[in-house]
């Protein structure tokens, strides 16, 4: 199946994908069925997983690859595993896929490369060295780290990572990733109090 370089199949999740992150996918959905045995027949390369936040759409997503998937079993359905391979912005939307002549969405997207150059704060970078440290089994924190790898290592949720890319400006996306920083130390923190027979209300 021949693309518009801009134009990739959607697979609408409430995840947010990073580049570099490989994810597992439970595939049940006829029209999304149809996908998978064209990406495992290699007519298509790559689609995209815009996150959805609930009923509510948003404008960023990642750009994914086949990396394995299952036999379908007697109802088609079939386990995946795919892997991340940038970023996106989603600029148009079509639910049924005409463009594509298939069942699934599909859409015109902008492939995003800001990200490359973006650093944790080092407010945030205090915050995720001392959640390390707390680790059960603590490791050498670098002072400084990458966007990308931080939200994945620290494992920044869906929302928090879309709030993240997408704030104006870099004192917005470093109010966001202090945030995200600061709530995953104080999760930390509780458990390892809970770990050493503390129970905090």
């Amino acid at each position: 199946m021949h693309l518009p370089s801009n134009h990739v199949p959607l697979f609408p999740l409430n995840l947010f994908p990073l580049p570099g992150e490989t994810i597992a996918l439970h595939v049940f959905e006829g029209r999304y069925q149809v996908l998978f045995e064209q990406l495992e027949k290699m007519e298509i390369d790559e689609f995209g997983i815009p996150f959805v936040d609930g009923t509510d759409r948003k404008t960023f997503g990642g750009l994914m690859r086949l990396v394995f998937a299952s036999e379908p079993d007697e109802n088609g359905f079939r386990d995946a595993a795919v892997q991340c391979v940038g970023i996106f912005q989603l600029e148009s939307f079509e639910a049924s896929g005409q463009k594509l002549l298939a069942p699934y969405p599909s859409g015109r997207i902008r492939k995003w490369s800001e990200w490359k150059n973006w650093n944790v704060s080092n407010e945030a970078n205090s915050y995720f060295s001392k959640t390390v440290a707390l680790s059960s089994s603590p490791e050498t924190a670098p002072t400084a780290v990458g966007l990308i790898p931080a939200m994945i290592r620290h494992r920044v949720p869906a929302k928090k990572r879309f709030d993240i890319l997408s704030a104006p400006n870099e004192n917005k996306r470093n109010e966001h990733i202090e945030k995200a920083a600061r709530f995953a130390f104080l999760i930390a923190e509780q458990e390892a109090q809970r770990n050493n027979g503390y129970f905090p209300n």
